[in-house]
């Protein structure tokens, strides 16, 4: 009962004002308990806030497990699921206030945290793809190279795509990427030319 205040004091404190400004003293107070208790749940304000970090990647394997299971076809599950994970990313606040504030913090395990959602949703690529090859659905000559690219090429649209161009919607970001994967960027016609 007093760990789920703490968490639902320091979740409401983060938010409301940023992990850094929020000491272990005014989670405590909000929570009402003593600090002494915090410190028995969290050891530090950095184990508090893995605990949400863990919470988070909790989530995105959750998503992972349902995409995982739903589709026969291999570049359909690395698309939706992927699609749905990065969209977690994005929209999930408090992943978004621990990049904001990374640097604040002097804290490697924070950024080590950080590490492991991405780790997260690369591990998720590679098993498919490593599934599709086993299968005979692709030939790849570098497991983790076409992981990292294909991660790369959602998180670079997703994330980075520069405001001069025209606006994109997640959705058509991703289409385009399915795309890609599956037809490649040469027309048949060259292809017909090359034989």
């Amino acid at each position: 009962m007093k760990e789920e205040q703490i968490v639902s004091s320091a979740r409401t404190l983060f938010l409301k004002y940023g992990i850094k400004k929020v000491s272990m003293d005014e989670i405590a107070k909000n929570a009402g308990v003593t600090k002494k208790t915090v410190y028995s749940y969290f050891g530090s304000k950095a184990d508090l806030i893995n605990f949400f970090i863990k919470e988070e990647l909790n989530n995105m394997k959750k998503i992972v497990e349902e995409y995982q299971n739903n589709s026969n076809d291999f570049l359909e599950k690395v698309h939706q699921g992927l699609y749905k994970m990065l969209t977690y990313k994005k929209e999930s606040f408090f992943i978004n206030l621990i990049i904001k504030e990374q640097d604040s913090f002097n804290v490697k395990m924070l950024k080590e945290s950080l590490k492991s959602v991405d780790g997260e949703i690369k591990n998720f690529i590679k098993q498919i793809l490593l599934q599709a090859k086993n299968d005979g659905y692709i030939e790849v000559k570098n497991i983790d190279i076409t992981t990292f690219l294909i991660y790369k090429m959602y998180i670079a649209l997703m994330f980075e795509w520069d405001e001069e161009f025209k606006k994109l919607n997640d959705k058509e970001i991703a289409d385009n990427i399915l795309h890609i994967l599956k037809n490649g960027i040469i027309t048949k016609k060259v292809i017909k030319e090359r034989k």
